[in-house]
């Protein structure tokens, strides 16, 4: 709301001059309105007045404390001393709103805003909101969701990655400027040819043309070069650009030396020029004749780097005969490294023009090869004028790309991104379109600045200042805007604004967001033009973050050698945002160094020794794990301590910085056991950090996109640390590497369910992938699987169902019966499952046997997936369980414990039927389980079981059982309760279901020896199934006699089974009962060597003679079972003790509880209000 409406004019020499509020209040913005305009629509009688048009003014704002709700019962206020907070407005004209920031504190307001500066008057409305003397107190909690943030579209007239022309803006922009020239010949004089300063000051410029219609018949390739120094015009005649073209053939000598040089340089003036100019000069000129080996230098090479950004003069020149010459030169010894460098640039640019040509039409190209072709253009200024005026002339170029796909998303993503590989046709064409308009407004703004015009310079910087906040444009511009012109344009503007000018504020602004990459300061331009400014003369740019900066650069500037002195230093004090500023632009130079030179790790070790720093591997170890430990305590469960902005962002850079200079460190490293497991802590941090705000929603997309490249960093490293081969067996890189991972998972520090997902994640990201060769892989799995087993084991026990099963299955993929790891995978199953059934009744409380039958469950159904028909292993499964000693007994014994408890699952039924399908067990109980488990889920409502398969299935398999081992009594339990449902479910029933249901109890009364009760069932149940049976097409009277003869229902009190829950909801007390440790039961101690004891070393016969009387001798032997019973018999032995007998032998008189067994595996599900733990399920019998 508006606060206060005012014309301010200060008063004396001190320029002060002040508003007082009525009451406390907290200002959010302040307006200032240029002098004549009308603030207010419903007071058209206020005019603002401001003068002068800009000027600088200092805001002092007192802090007036609040008083909070707590203390309205009369307590004293809180008194602090009347203290300014200042801020500094920088008003350069037009109306302007500057947002006022009065922080989160609650505790403060103001009541007066003093106002100082060097103007004569100035008009400003104040908005804000008014508050209360005493701040309400707060009585109750309510919850809220977090925030997500949505994108905000961009302006349809910004989003040139959605528009049919992507210079439509730059056009528009242009109209601002009185007789401009058209965009095509700004793009050349901007970034190609560079007019001369007298061409400047000509009146005809800029429409100053070479004359290519002169018959000088003596001309040369000297003076053919100056020619093109001027732009050629559009409507030249094609018999003009062909004799032009013959002139230079006939001009070129074969004794001339720099023959290959002047052509290499007319090659490139003519590519951003009239296209048939190019064509007629590559195809009059015997290019094969010019450019030989032995005319082929550096300065030829990279001439032609350029020349070859036109489409036209990379066809002619992709030839074999060309890149023959190019091998030739790159082989000679004596070829410098640079020009190396320059002809691997030149092939690779030659060959990614057709690239760039192919993926402009068809859906199917390497977008990301194309994109990285674009970033490697708009590095350099020459070649990157000549591919913008082609594209934006060469009318088949513009066609296709305007045909292609329409792009549909919200922001064009960056295609720069190492990691991206999902890449479709429409966001690579709206990617390309997105980049080609930000050159041609790059290139306005050039020549804005050049005249200069301010209002087309102004409008150009906001747009592009408003695109570095958005993703997908932001790369473009901040990539282009280290070109050298641009740099040395933003640097002009920056050094004096005094008074403040839009373009100033915002050229800083633009250099603010530009500092924060490493790779800017790579630029030796954009380092000066930071080093130029000079202390308090930047508008926006505070004091300390021009000094953070100005450190920033000087560690660029020096080198190498600073930026090792930099990342070595200990005790440099927190992780701040300079700090962590300081430390991005060293390891960005040291990053650098190592890419672009041929043993760049090697010199960046050997410039580190001579400046006396040894350990540069560990001490960036060292600091990738102070880095995690920062981003572990802002993400921790508690309030993190107050932090500036964007600083998260900044540690996943740096983080994902330092983890990747380790990997190429990494191979010239003496690294010990203890350096792995740092560099692999330091690694988890950062991923499970990472991974935590990957899933969070409520960070912004830069965040996101620093932590996902975080994240692949950490992977990438302990990759390259596990790949190493360094170590002797048994004790292998990966083994180390690997247990140290998996030993996370055996202690907890916040939501276990996550940390065991993610510790599963990235130890599944380490492992071997089945495309491997074999031959690596076996190896892997004899030297690093027995060693991990232990510790992996632990991991399978705490994960999930499905993770559990996707791992072992990459696990028995990779061991391919070298080790036989899914025998022992089923085996130990096995066991965990048979140790957990005998609790699953007789648990102490409830919570106990629940968790029990959890667990079961959980083994149940991975046994099951693992003998699924759909699972890749099978047959392994099934056979695993044929040989395994006593696995049919523990099967019948978990499913009978199961159905005993009145508990059944999904799984259990599942299992049942592998059981039935594969006759694995020819064991009587397991048959009997199977048959039992199939007859109790038709009365489990909640399976929706189908009765003729229970009954069918029931059947077959108690046919194959010993009349001898068939449980009568407890078949006829299982069927009376199961009839009992089945007669609930009568209406669906078709008479061929009650035909197999007879079926099954003839059957079953063959079996019995007379008559039998059905418990479970009641009479008129049962009078009700025996109407429908003989209510049948074709019933069969004396098979329905004989039921009814030998079958008598019996009711009984019945418990339904009911299904085992997938969540638990206990309590904190309870889950603490759960997890509290068990008493450990009374022992008599081990007796001590004599060697541990004090006088162990005393040469004495016998050592106990210091301590006795020779004439007692009971108490000198070890006493066992009764021993010390009989001895006290004797009267001297009484007399020399006064422990109880009951004491010294294994007698416990205290009641203790059984061991209760580590079973609980709880899903991430909410138990209580909290998150539930998991707890790894590893009772051992």
């Amino acid at each position: 709301m508006l606060l206060q409406w005012c014309n301010l004019t200060p008063f004396g020499t001190s320029k002060l001059t002040a508003i007082r509020f009525a009451s406390p209040c907290r200002v959010q913005s302040v307006r200032i309105f240029p002098t004549g305009t009308r603030p207010f629509a419903a007071a058209p009688d206020v005019i603002a007045r401001t003068e002068p048009e800009a000027f600088f003014m200092d805001v002092y704002f007192n802090a007036h404390p609040l008083q909070p709700g707590s203390q309205a019962d009369g307590k004293p206020k809180l008194k602090v001393p009347n203290a300014l907070i200042p801020t500094v407005i920088p008003y350069a004209g037009g109306q302007a709103e500057f947002a006022v920031n009065m922080g989160a504190d609650a505790r403060f307001a103001t009541r007066l805003m003093i106002v100082r500066g060097d103007f004569e008057t100035v008009s400003m409305a104040i908005y804000g909101e008014p508050v209360s003397e005493v701040s309400p107190a707060i009585t109750s909690y309510e919850a809220r969701p977090l925030p997500v943030l949505e994108p905000t579209p961009v302006s349809p007239a910004l989003d040139l990655a959605r528009s049919s022309d992507p210079t439509h803006l730059a056009r528009q922009l242009l109209a601002l400027i009185p007789d401009a020239p058209p965009l095509n010949l700004v793009i050349r004089l901007m970034f190609c040819l560079k007019p001369p300063n007298d061409d400047w000051d000509l009146p005809e410029f800029p429409h100053l043309y070479s004359d290519l219609h002169e018959e000088d018949m003596d001309i040369d390739l000297d003076s053919a070069y100056r020619c093109l120094s001027r732009p050629v015009a559009d409507d030249v005649s094609p018999e003009a650009l062909l004799r032009f073209a013959e002139k230079v053939a006939d001009a070129i000598s074969p004794t001339d030396n720099t023959r290959s040089y002047f052509i290499a340089e007319i090659l490139c003036r003519s590519a951003s020029q009239h296209r048939d100019l190019a064509r007629m000069l590559v195809q009059t000129i015997d290019l094969e004749r010019v450019f030989d080996t032995s005319s082929i230098d550096e300065d030829t090479v990279f001439t032609l780097l350029d020349a070859s950004t036109n489409p036209d003069i990379a066809k002619l020149l992709d030839d074999d005969w060309f890149r023959s010459a190019l091998d030739s030169v790159y082989s000679m010894p004596a070829t410098e490294p640079e020009v190396k460098k320059g002809i691997r640039r030149l092939s690779n640019r030659l060959r990614d023009w057709q690239l760039f040509e192919d993926t402009l039409s068809n859906p199917s190209g390497n977008f990301v090869a194309a994109a990285r072709f674009l970033k490697d253009i708009g590095s350099e200024e020459k070649s990157f004028g000549i591919w913008l005026s082609c594209m934006t002339t060469h009318e088949d170029l513009f066609a296709t790309l305007q045909g292609g796909p329409t792009f549909d998303c919200t922001v064009p993503g960056s295609l720069w991104d190492s990691e991206l590989t999902n890449v479709s046709h429409a966001d690579y064409i709206g990617f390309v379109k997105a980049f080609i308009g930000v050159a041609c407004v790059l290139a306005v703004y050039a020549w804005s600045d050049s005249l200069p015009n301010v209002s087309c310079r102004e409008r150009t910087l906001g747009v592009l200042r408003l695109w570095q906040d958005v993703p997908g444009y932001r790369e473009i511009v901040n990539h282009l805007l280290l070109l050298r012109q641009m740099t040395f344009r933003l640097e002009c503007m920056t050094m004096d604004n005094d008074p403040p000018d839009m373009s100033g504020i915002h050229a800083e602004n633009i250099m603010l967001n530009l500092v924060n990459e490493p790779r800017c300061y790579l630029s030796p331009h954009f380092v000066k033009c930071i080093r130029s400014w000079q202390p308090f003369t930047l508008t926006y740019i505070s004091e300390e973050e021009r000094q953070s900066l100005e450190n920033a650069a000087a560690v660029a500037e020096d080198g190498p050698s600073s930026a090792i002195e930099e990342l070595a230093r200990s005790n440099s004090g927190p992780l701040n945002m300079d700090r962590v500023r300081v430390l991005r632009v060293a390891v960005g130079i040291i990053q650098h160094h190592v890419d672009e030179e041929s043993a760049g790790d090697l010199e960046v070790l050997q410039t580190g020794w001579k400046e006396n720093v040894y350990g540069l591997f560990f001490r960036s170890v060292d600091l990738a794990f102070e880095v995690g430990q920062e981003l572990k305590n802002q993400l921790a469960l508690s309030v993190p301590p107050p932090v500036e902005k964007g600083l998260l962002e900044q540690y996943l850079l740096l983080s994902e910085q330092i983890l990747r200079l380790l990997a190429y460190l990494e191979p010239f490293a003496v690294t010990t056991i203890r350096t792995i497991r740092h560099l692999v802590n330091a690694a988890y941090l950062v991923f499970t950090s990472s991974d935590t705000i990957l899933r969070d929603l409520s960070y912004s997309p830069p965040v996101h996109v620093a932590g996902r490249h975080a994240k692949q960093a950490c992977s990438h490293v302990l990759g390259v640390l596990s790949a190493s081969s360094t170590m002797d067996l048994p004790k292998t890189r990966s083994a180390v590497v690997l247990r140290t991972l998996l030993q996370k998972s055996q202690t907890f520090d916040g939501d276990p369910h996550q940390q065991v997902r993610q510790i599963c994640e990235l130890f599944t990201c380490l492992l071997p992938t089945p495309s491997d060769p074999v031959e690596s892989t076996s190896k892997w799995v004899l030297s690093t699987l027995p060693v991990i087993l232990g510790d992996l084991e632990r991991l399978l026990c705490a994960l999930d169902v499905d993770r559990k099963c996707k791992l072992v299955s990459l696990l028995i993929t990779l061991d391919n019966g070298i080790l036989d790891f899914g025998q022992w995978f089923i085996s130990q199953e096995l066991k965990h499952m048979s140790d957990l059934s005998r609790f699953i009744m007789e648990g102490q409380t409830e919570h106990v046997r629940l968790m029990a039958q959890q667990a079961v469950d959980r083994h149940i159904q991975t046994i099951e997936r693992l003998m699924s028909p759909s699972s890749d292993h099978a047959t392994l499964g099934v056979t695993t369980l044929s040989v395994i000693p006593r696995a049919g007994q523990a099967i019948a014994d978990t499913m009978t414990a199961l159905l005993s408890a009145h508990v059944y699952s999904e799984s259990l039924l599942c299992l049942a039927r592998l059981l039935s399908t594969n006759p694995v067990f020819t064991d009587a109980s397991v048959q009997l389980a199977v048959a039992l488990t199939f007859i109790r889920g038709v009365s489990v409502p909640q399976i929706h079981t189908e009765v003729v398969e229970a009954f069918e299935r029931a059947q077959a398999v108690l046919s194959a059982i010993d009349d001898a081992d068939l449980a009568l009594d407890r078949l006829l339990w299982e069927f009376g309760h199961c009839l009992s449902a089945v007669v609930e479910r009568m209406d669906d029933l078709q008479p061929s279901d009650l035909q197999v249901i007879l079926s099954t109890l003839s059957w079953l009364c063959e079996k019995l020896p007379g008559p039998s009760d059905l418990p479970g069932l009641s009479r008129d149940k049962w009078d009700k199934l025996c109407n429908a049976f003989g209510e049948k097409k074709e019933p069969d009277i004396d098979i329905l006699k004989t039921v009814r003869g030998k079958l008598t229902p019996l009711p009984d009190p019945f418990s339904p089974t009911r299904i085992i829950p997938q969540t638990a909801c206990i309590s904190i007390r309870d889950l603490e009962t759960l997890l509290a440790p068990s008493a450990p039961v009374p022992s008599t101690p081990k007796r001590k060597l004599p060697a541990r004891d004090i006088l162990g070393l005393v040469a004495l016969s016998p050592p106990t003679a210091l301590l006795r009387s020779p004439a007692i001798s009971g108490l000198t032997k070890m006493y066992t079972k009764n021993d010390f019973r009989e001895l006290r018999q004797t009267p001297l032995a009484r007399q020399n003790t006064s422990r109880l007998p009951s004491m010294h032998v294994d007698v416990s008189v205290t009641k203790f509880s059984p061991k209760l067994p580590h079973f609980l595996n709880i899903p991430s599900h909410r138990i209580s209000g909290v998150r539930a733990w998991h707890v790894v399920a590893n009772h051992r019998a």
